[in-house]
């Protein structure tokens, strides 16, 4: 053995959790006369629900244009020249996260995005939201602002989608317009705290 020190030793086996902490991109003013960016992941209904979004937001909102990207598959992530594309926008929609694998990545896509400066609207079911918080505060931004939509997504028709969208687009819209520091203080631990009280009230169980 080498040095001096002679034992017993007590060792404590606790790591230090250290957590990145960026913040969001800065949000637009309003949405008039902007270019919106929609990311379709390849979820089923995916694209559908994106140009809903991108048909509300011209016809109620101003939006002058969307730009519609579409990845290869739902994982991993975008490629970086789409997300070099998407960075010319005002701001992007982001669809959609509904199971362990595409969450992650949809919400990889909407860190990058975010810390790029882009304003995005990361969307992900409500089955799913809490894991896509979790992703986020495991990527460095903790006050990512998710959308939440009805689970599941994939096998509903074509006019549910549609209603979905018109229900949802006030979060989208609000989402991108609300000022950051507000955002985050909204969104940092939301999804996880109100599962906890759920829980804590014996009105849900954990999968």
């Amino acid at each position: 053995m080498h040095g001096s020190l002679t034992g017993p030793f007590l060792c404590d086996p606790r790591g230090q959790r250290i957590v990145e902490r960026n913040p969001i991109a800065p949000r637009l003013e309003s949405l008039a006369g902007k270019r919106i960016g929609l990311l379709d992941n390849t979820k089923k209904n995916a694209d559908r629900l994106l140009r809903a979004f991108g048909e509300l937001l011209q016809r109620d909102h101003g939006v002058a244009s969307v730009e519609y990207h579409c990845k290869p598959g739902s994982s991993p992530d975008a490629p970086a020249a789409m997300i070099a594309a998407l960075s010319q926008c005002d701001a992007v929609i982001n669809a959609y996260g509904d199971c362990g694998s595409c969450t992650s990545w949809c919400i990889y896509d909407g860190v990058t995005l975010e810390k790029r400066g882009v304003p995005t609207a990361t969307v992900n079911s409500d089955a799913f939201v809490v894991l896509g918080q979790q992703e986020a505060i495991a990527l460095g931004v903790p006050g990512l602002p998710i959308v939440t939509v009805p689970h599941p997504m994939g096998d509903v028709p074509a006019d549910e989608v549609q209603r979905r969208a018109a229900v949802a687009v006030a979060q989208v819209v609000h989402v991108l317009t609300t000022p950051a520091e507000a955002l985050e203080s909204e969104y940092t631990d939301r999804f996880i705290v109100e599962t906890e009280k759920f829980l804590s009230a014996g009105l849900a169980c954990e999968l």
